[in-house]
């Protein structure tokens, strides 16, 4: 039955955090009206969001999201080293993803410098899947905890959560960022004498 809810929970999670990246990227485009159809089709929202984190390389998107997701579920199960999975704080917890958040400029500086294989380094470049996945199943993982267990504070989970999609939420803004190629250079002023 757990496993089945950390199902729902995971597709819950994921898809509120796609659709807060949407809100954010209509919201911040420049326009003070919106169409009727760009503000409450929620379900196309999601399906298109999750469309274009993985369209830069689909093969690498998706192994990247199933690693992410893998990784995600096998360290909120490492906290049962401990005792109970369900009691660690640390393994449900933001900080596993935000390593990686701070973790991976490095990582790609490395892969740069060491010549690693050309798939490891197109994955750490592709990355944003795999710390989408990563990200989602952590959340998820922590709701479930509160929710069966009552094992960790909901304040915890729900600090947690935001910090969580925020990171996230952060990590697609920097993505997007690189994509327009930062921003427009300002014109030069001459120098008048």
């Amino acid at each position: 039955m757990e496993f089945v809810a950390s199902i729902i929970a995971l597709a819950l999670t994921a898809a509120l955090i796609l659709l807060l990246n949407y809100y954010r990227r209509l919201l911040n485009d420049g326009r003070r009206e919106y169409p009727r159809e760009e503000l409450i089709h929620a379900h196309n929202f999601i399906v298109n969001e999750w469309q274009r984190l993985i369209s830069a390389d689909p093969a690498t998107g998706y192994a990247g999201a199933i690693a992410g997701a893998l990784i995600g579920y096998l360290l909120s199960y490492t906290g049962g080293v401990y005792g109970e999975h369900y009691e660690s704080a640390f393994f449900h917890s933001a900080i596993l993803p935000a390593l990686w958040f701070i973790g991976q400029p490095y990582l790609k500086d490395k892969a740069d410098e060491m010549q690693w294989p050309s798939f490891i380094r197109k994955f750490i470049e592709n990355d944003i899947s795999f710390f989408f996945a990563l990200s989602s199943i952590m959340a998820a993982q922590s709701l479930i905890a509160y929710g069966f267990y009552h094992a960790l504070s909901f304040l915890w989970v729900f600090l947690n959560f935001i910090v969580t999609a925020g990171l996230v939420l952060y990590y697609f803004y920097k993505r997007d960022g690189r994509e327009k190629g930062g921003l427009p250079d300002r014109p030069r002023r001459e120098n008048r004498i």
